[in-house]
Order: structure tokens, then C-alpha cells, then sequence
């Protein structure tokens, strides 16, 4: 196949090149001007549009098996597919079983075979229940299957409960020793059940954010690099919204990761958004936004995830803002909102734009010999944009579970319109509501289980 015509992001390029490109076998094959097609070889116009890497998400919760009526593997894959995400990483705690064990990993495999239309890794996970025996044995047998490990310091989960600072320095310490990362969820346990009771009283959105602020994930940033110390290299802290956290964490050599609505809301748009803009750790102080905004810019924060976690309504809308679920709908408008608010306005130049949305989590979770970047013996992971066009985010057009997300309503530059995950093609916008067009009303153009299952050093 020939990709002609169309102005490529390339790496280590500060504007997009109009080059061809030439896919052999799942791979791109070639990258240069007037690459002429063989007779019976395929030719794709891409003539006016932007070409991409595929994003990588590298946090997303799919919620298969166990919690699929919230989201499934299948639906989620799709939403990534129509927004430009071509490799997700799956979190293991919303999972039943948690992926905290060999057993459980392969009772996961087994439910996600001939599920994904895009392809995937999957996380290992550390969780308070059985921290000691994780520690001990687990986490070695696990990571030749896994990207790394995940744990929380404060976790609302029965199934998969929170770690203690002792546990945590083990962790991190056998991450190290298997050669994974440690992922955290970095919220202070002592700060917020001290601060919830004091104030769940009251009913106000406020409320919520007081009881999770700036200062609880400070606390466990410096925590966890305290705990770290001498394998700092092994941590990685997710969803930062508190800017001071994330240079702090970049400062003493761990990496980090922010999401599209900690840049583009505050805690000022809860009295408009409610439950939709909920989620664990909350949005910040007005003018937070724009401090993570320089730091994804100058790499401080190393990429961009979605923290992807939905749920129906009426989980959402529970009658209290204390049990209303936390978790939006992300995957989809991951890539749509960066480069429309990122690369578009010029917060993002080229260059870290792609490292933000593919080339830094390829780097990060070992798959950066295949993924993360159009270049000879790479996978054909690509995303056609159309720069011309705009589109207002529509939470029942997402393909995902969840219907409800804070960008409702939202108009963004640009609009994906095509996406193909190792040469072949999986949403195409011509498909949206035309059968004739080879897919169904939804766009997806591949069979579900085109996505493959990737491991660490994937080549």
C-alpha cells in the first residue's frame, strides 16, 4: 500500500513534510517523495490531510472482565479507534479478577480474545491485599507479560485496595529489579480521610476538591520519592493535576503523565459540569491548567493519557457528590483535544506534540521498537486529520459505553477521518451511518480482535 499526497509528522521534524509512504506487511516500508505504486498495489489518497503516529493511551480502564457495565473492551477500543488512538494500556484494578497475579493476567487474555479492533498491553498491579506475596513472587512471574505495575497510596477500591509506605518502597524497589515501571495513583491517604470527614457534611462541589486538593497530591509525590529513593527512575506517578507535584517529580527523577481535563477545566467548572467532570484526583484552582500546560511543553510531564473510566448515568448521577461515580469517558478525545487546544494554538510545538501523544509512552512501556513514530520498520499506526475541518465532541458519537463527558458540546480543530492500526484500516469517517461504505453505522471498518495483544520489547 501507498499513502500519497498527504503532510507527515515525522520525528525529529519541526513542521510536517509532504512525503509518501509505502506499507509492506503491517510495516512502513518507506518514507520519501514520489514513491511510485506498483501495479497491484493499493494506493490511498491522503491529499489535504494531516498524517500522524497513532496515539498511544497509555491508561485506560476497559473494565473486562467484571465491570462491563460500565465499558467493554470492545467499546472502548472503538472509541480509541475514532479518536486517533491506535495502542492502549489497560490499568489492572477494574478488573475482577485484579491482574495481580499470573492466573488472573490469563483469565484477562482469555476474555479479551477477539475483543479490540486496536491493539493493547496490559498493566500488572500491586494491591494492599496481598502486597507481601505480589512483592515476593508475583511481580517477577508477571512482567515478562506485562508494561509495568500499578498501585495506589489512596484507593477506593475493595478489590484492589491502597499500599502502605513500606509495601510501596518494596515495590518499587522489585519494579527495579524486573525492569518495569511502577505506576501510582499519588494522592495522600492520611490528608484526605482526615479532610472528607471534616467536610462531607456539606454538599458542594467545593467540598469534593477541598477534600482532594493540590496539597494531597504534594504530599504524596514528596512520599513516594522519598520512598523511591535510589530507584527513582522506576517510578512513574499517574494523572498529575497539581503542577508543583509534577515538577517535583520530574525534579527527582521520576516521570509523570497529565490528562486532557486537568488542561482543559477547573474546579470553577463543577458548579456548571457536576458529576461529568468528576473524577480521582479532581480538576484544580483556576489557572493549574496552564502551569501543566508549559510543563507537558517542556517535557516535564513526559505524556498525555486518558484515564479513561466510564460509567452509566445512573452511577453518575447517584443523588450525592460524594457517591456519584469518578470517571469520564477519555479515550476519544484524547488526541481530538491535544492537538486542536495543543498543537493548533502552538502550547505543543511539533516535536513534543508527538512525544505527548505516542513517542513517550512508547518509550516508557517498552514498545518503542514498534510503535510510537512514522519511521522505516514500524508499525503503520497512522491517523489521517483533516485541518480544515472542525467538530463539536458529542459524548453518544464516541462509540464508548459512557455517554457522558465534559467536553460535551466542545468545538475542536480538526477531526480525525481516518485511523489504521498496522496497515489496515479501522474507522473510517466515510462509514459513520453508511453500510455501503464497508462497516456499520459506528465507522469501524475492522473485525473485532484485529488489535493484538503487545509485551514489553515487542518488535
Amino acid at each position: 500500500m501507498v499513502i500519497r499526497g498527504g503532510a507527515v509528522a515525522l520525528p525529529n521534524e519541526a513542521e510536517l513534510v509532504r512525503v509518501d509512504l509505502r506499507v509492506i506487511d503491517e510495516q512502513i516500508a518507506g518514507i520519501r517523495r514520489g514513491i511510485a505504486p506498483a501495479p497491484d498495489e493499493a494506493v490511498v489518497d491522503a491529499q489535504g490531510l494531516a498524517v500522524f503516529p497513532g496515539a498511544i493511551d497509555a491508561h485506560v480502564h476497559f473494565d473486562t472482565p467484571g465491570f462491563e457495565h460500565r465499558e467493554d473492551f470492545l467499546h472502548g477500543s472503538m472509541a480509541a479507534a475514532r479518536g486517533g488512538v491506535t495502542t492502549v494500556i489497560d490499568m489492572p484494578c477494574t478488573s475482577l479478577p485484579p491482574v495481580t497475579t499470573v492466573e488472573n493476567l490469563e483469565n484477562k487474555l482469555r476474555h479479551l480474545e477477539g475483543r479490540s479492533v486496536v491493539d493493547f498491553a496490559l498493566f500488572g498491579g500491586v494491591s494492599g491485599l496481598h502486597a507481601e506475596e505480589s512483592i515476593d513472587r508475583h511481580m517477577a512471574e508477571l512482567a515478562p507479560f506485562v508494561v509495568g505495575f500499578k498501585c495506589y497510596f489512596l484507593s477506593g477500591m475493595e478489590t484492589f485496595t491502597r499500599v502502605d509506605h513500606r509495601s510501596f518502597e518494596r515495590a518499587v524497589q522489585k519494579a527495579a529489579e524486573v525492569g518495569r515501571p511502577l505506576l501510582l495513583h499519588a494522592e495522600d491517604y492520611d490528608y484526605v480521610t482526615a479532610a472528607q470527614p471534616a467536610i462531607r457534611e456539606g454538599g458542594s462541589w467545593a467540598d469534593y476538591v477541598a477534600s482532594r486538593p493540590e496539597a494531597a497530591e504534594l504530599a504524596a509525590a514528596a512520599s513516594a520519592l522519598a520512598l523511591a529513593r535510589g530507584y527513582e527512575a522506576s517510578l512513574h506517578v499517574v494523572h498529575v493535576g497539581t503542577a508543583a507535584a509534577a515538577e517535583m517529580l520530574a525534579a527527582g527523577g521520576a516521570s509523570c503523565e497529565t490528562c486532557p481535563h486537568y488542561l482543559a477545566f477547573s474546579s470553577a467548572d463543577f458548579e456548571r459540569l457536576g458529576s461529568a467532570l468528576k473524577t480521582a484526583p479532581p480538576v484544580k484552582s483556576p489557572g493549574e491548567a496552564d502551569r501543566l500546560w508549559r510543563l507537558l511543553a517542556t517535557g516535564r510531564i513526559a505524556f498525555a493519557t486518558s484515564d479513561h473510566a466510564p460509567a452509566p448515568f445512573e452511577e453518575k448521577h447517584t443523588g450525592s457528590i460524594w457517591t456519584d461515580y469518578g470517571g469520564i469517558p477519555g479515550t476519544g478525545t484524547l488526541f481530538p483535544y491535544l492537538y486542536s487546544e495543543g498543537l493548533r494554538t502552538g502550547r505543543l510545538g511539533l516535536a513534543r506534540f508527538l512525544e505527548a501523544l505516542s513517542a513517550g509512552a512508547a518509550a516508557r512501556y517498552g514498545l518503542a521498537a514498534r510503535k510510537g513514530s512514522i519511521e522505516v520498520g514500524k508499525d503503520a499506526d497512522l491517523i489521517f486529520v483533516d485541518p480544515a475541518a472542525t467538530h463539536v465532541v458529542r459524548g453518544a458519537g464516541l462509540l464508548s459505553k459512557g455517554t457522558i463527558t465534559p467536553f460535551e458540546g466542545m468545538p475542536l480543530r480538526g477531526e480525525v477521518v481516518k485511523t489504521f492500526v498496522r496497515g489496515r484500516l479501522v474507522w473510517d469517517a466515510a462509514g459513520m451511518g453508511a453500510a455501503e461504505h464497508g462497516g456499520d453505522s459506528n465507522g469501524i471498518v475492522a473485525p473485532p480482535g484485529h488489535g493484538k495483544y503487545l509485551q514489553w520489547g515487542y518488535r
